[in-house]
């Protein structure tokens, strides 16, 4: 029994000394997983009545070895964090950065079927020629010399 207790904190311990937390998130989990209140290591505290009477000081500095262990690390990688952090390489999501523009809409069918006409048309050499779409009163009646009393002649526009 004490010797699988032994394997247990050499296990944990090479497993906190290769941990490399990619975000704040992994170091959180890192934290509550080896520092925390609940930490995996409590329940080992406990199997020290388990440890034969000559080997429990070595157990004792090899279980204060690995404690001591994941707060390095956690701290070591916790200066890091708050230095990219500080620094502006933070790793989070910037909210007040302006978005990527979203199109919206699409072209009306008519104009789609207008496009394909003008190009066929521009392949076989017309050109298109673009004028007012609203003509006002001068242009409609009193440049062609309609008289006054026309019925669309005062029409407001």
């Amino acid at each position: 029994m004490s010797l699988n207790v032994f394997d247990n904190l050499t296990a944990l311990k090479e497993e906190i000394s290769s941990w490399k937390p990619t975000d704040s998130e992994a170091l959180e989990i890192f934290r509550i997983r080896f520092i925390g209140t609940k930490n995996i290591l409590k329940p080992l505290m406990g199997e020290i009545r388990n440890v034969p009477n000559e080997r429990k000081k070595e157990f004792g500095q090899l279980l204060n070895e690995v404690k001591d262990l994941a707060e390095t690390v956690f701290q070591s990688q916790k200066e890091i964090f708050d230095a990219s952090n500080a620094s502006g390489n933070s790793l989070h999501l910037d909210l007040t950065a302006p978005g990527e523009p979203v199109d919206i809409g699409s072209r009306h069918p008519v104009s789609i079927t207008m496009n394909r006409i003008i190009k066929i048309f521009d392949r076989m050499g017309f050109v298109v020629a673009e004028e007012r779409e609203i003509e006002d009163d001068w242009h409609n009646f009193s440049a062609m010399n309609t008289p006054a009393d026309h019925p669309g002649y005062h029409l407001p526009i």
